[in-house]
């Protein structure tokens, strides 16, 4: 099976890029990119889609937490550090996996960058592929133990945040318009590759 030709890093590089931002800022993010990491490359072996570079997506999208707490300045920063370092493609996914509805004053936190910082996200969104959508999808449905269902994380994130913007029913709907997209290519729900999703939705 053909499958996107896509610039990463090694296996062995990416892990110890986040073993070095654990160092710098630990904290649950660190399992929820492995859970994310994970999911994505199940996901993407079955759709046709690029397995090996869906894994490093899903692992690094938060890797600009490395600077520390953060909220919309660690795709910044992520964005970044993974353009430093030559890989165009995973840098994308830290600006674009916050914006499933593609607009990006729809972010379900505070917008702790500037204006040109927002203009830079909104300039990648409407170049966003399947792999940007992957990861979108893999966000919203894996916490630190794995992969739970969609409702649970997009419930505990507007919680966690507080003030939800005017905007929010309009990402809830494209996430799940998303998962609807990947299952269609599947052929089957998504939770059917995932057997630990019951286990970590409802306990």
């Amino acid at each position: 099976m053909m499958t996107d030709a896509i610039s990463t890093p090694t296996r062995e590089q990416s892990l110890g890029w986040l073993s070095w931002a654990e160092e710098l800022n630990p904290g649950p993010w660190i399992e929820h990119v492995r859970s994310a990491a994970r999911a994505a490359e199940a996901i993407a072996g079955p759709c046709g889609m690029n397995a090996e570079a869906a894994w490093h997506m899903g692992l690094l999208h938060d890797i600009g937490y490395y600077k520390g707490r953060s909220n919309l300045k660690h795709a910044v920063l992520g964005y970044d550090f993974l353009m430093e370092r030559g890989y165009p493609d995973l840098a994308r996914i830290c600006l674009t996996h916050s914006f499933p509805s593609g607009v990006a004053t729809e972010y379900s936190g505070t917008y702790d960058i500037d204006q040109t910082e927002i203009e830079l996200i909104q300039a990648a969104l409407p170049h966003v592929s399947d792999y940007d959508r992957l990861i979108q999808l893999c966000d919203a449905i894996c916490v630190p133990e794995g992969v739970c269902l969609m409702e649970k994380r997009l419930i505990d994130v507007a919680i966690r945040h507080g003030n939800p913007p005017p905007g929010i029913v309009a990402k809830w709907k494209a996430y799940f318009d998303i998962k609807a997209r990947f299952e269609a290519m599947l052929g089957h729900s998504i939770y059917r590759l995932f057997d630990d999703a019951v286990k970590n939705t409802f306990g």
